[in-house]
């Protein structure tokens, strides 16, 4: 038997597959890294679509910087004492946690996020979707979706966002735009924004609204229509980064070209297209942070769907230690029908009514066997199989059989097509 490991959880686990198996392993290309410091200031000072960052902020004193929350990793501990060491000395400056609708981060958990240093000498704050007071209007999308941000952004001389660029099951891509929507956005603008990803004139998702697309992707176009109207100079910094923090590129500048272009950059290096669909398929979420939760680990279901046949099986390992990620995610699944849940979730007032639905979807495709922390009444809710072990899932498996099986170790990065 051959043996493979997959990350999972703060450990790995490691399982062995039988000889008669057809076994793939897909996995992005993997580019060398780059010196972090070095390329983050080659970067500011060649940027896309924006003058270089040492005259960009040159005449901005209040300065707004928008960091991504514990979920998505940015490399920001690193970014952040390079600006402050050669650019924001004598700026007064703010960072907001871009949490959207996420919980509040722990003490320590910021303090990582924005190194020590930079949290003991600048002002740190948990973005909070729901408190209006703090929040301030910024006009309405042509589709009448009010653009509520976070206060913080209409007193800021110039806005710094920072961000990593990954794959998004609605939006296409993470990083860039999102931190500003949803990421500093009141609630009903959150929904809003989510709720564009049905299509109009028909049941279902629209077929643009998925990961690895842009163009044509109505979530992304919402969004940078509702930034359009935010009358602030910004500037993105945009890092891609390997599973072991390695820097591989950073695309600063201009909120939306420098975006695109790291996007472009990641489809040519982090998706792939099998040999062959597969009757198994093995799917690792990465590990923590990556499968902190369900609706993290879903992203790794989303990223593999490419990789099965119709009606095959797909193992995840996600060990969720936070549990689903949202409590009001599994009373979507409620309901008997996907059609009866398509309509509620339509009008849902809760953002990861979304997930449920693209979650049940999935499973009237394949078989999902989910190893994971989670209860079992709570697994099987969702329409998937608990288990606790690699072990305990591929006995579930005829290994007699000769079955494809397509390996896929970090299934949070790997887009397969």
């Amino acid at each position: 038997m051959n043996t493979y490991t997959l990350k999972y959880r703060k450990g790995t686990i490691s399982f062995a597959l039988p000889e008669k198996w057809v076994v793939h392993t897909l996995k992005p290309q993997e580019p060398e890294s780059l010196p972090f410091e070095k390329t983050i200031l080659y970067s500011l000072e060649h940027p896309i679509g924006e003058p270089p960052f040492s005259e960009w902020i040159k005449d901005f004193k209040n300065i707004l910087i928008i960091v991504p929350d514990i979920t998505r990793y940015a490399g920001t501990e690193r970014i952040l004492p390079v600006l402050f060491d050669r650019f924001l000395k004598e700026r007064e400056t703010k960072i907001v946690f871009a949490l959207g609708n996420h919980r509040k981060h722990t003490i320590e958990e910021q303090r990582g996020i924005v190194s020590p240093m930079i949290y003991e000498n600048v002002s740190c704050i948990d973005h909070d979707c729901y408190d209006t007071k703090n929040l301030s209007s910024f006009g309405f999308t042509s589709s009448g979706i009010e653009v509520l941000l976070n206060a913080s952004l209409a007193s800021a001389d110039g806005v710094i966002v920072i961000g990593s660029i990954n794959f998004h099951y609605l939006a296409g891509f993470g990083g860039g735009r999102k931190a500003l929507f949803p990421g500093i956005a009141g609630y009903k603008t959150i929904l809003g924004i989510h709720g564009r990803v049905f299509n109009k004139d028909k049941p279902g998702k629209h077929p643009c609204a998925r990961s690895g697309v842009l163009e044509g992707n109505p979530m992304h176009e919402e969004i940078m229509e509702g930034i359009a109207l935010v009358k602030k100079p910004m500037f993105l910094i945009n890092t891609i980064l390997d599973d072991k923090k390695n820097l591989l590129k950073v695309f600063s500048g201009h909120i939306n070209s420098a975006h695109v272009e790291g996007c472009r950059w990641l489809m040519e290096h982090f998706a792939c297209t099998p040999q062959e669909k597969a009757d198994i398929v093995i799917a690792g979420a990465g590990g923590f942070p990556k499968d902190i939760n369900f609706i993290q680990t879903h992203k790794t279901i989303e990223h593999a769907m490419g990789a099965i046949k119709e009606g095959g099986t797909m193992i995840v390992a996600g060990g969720c230690e936070d549990g689903i990620g949202n409590d009001d995610f599994l009373q979507w699944l409620e309901y008997k029908t996907i059609g009866e849940m398509e309509h509620h979730v339509r009008n849902a007032d809760r953002v990861y009514a979304q997930t449920a639905y693209a979650t049940r979807v999935k499973t009237q495709r394949c078989t999902i066997i989910l190893i994971s922390n989670l209860t079992e009444d709570v697994v099987r809710k969702m329409g998937l199989i608990p288990k606790k072990n690699m072990v305990d899932a591929l006995a579930l498996l005829d290994k007699e059989k000769r079955y494809i099986c397509n390996i896929i170790p970090d299934g949070s990065t790997t887009l397969v097509i």
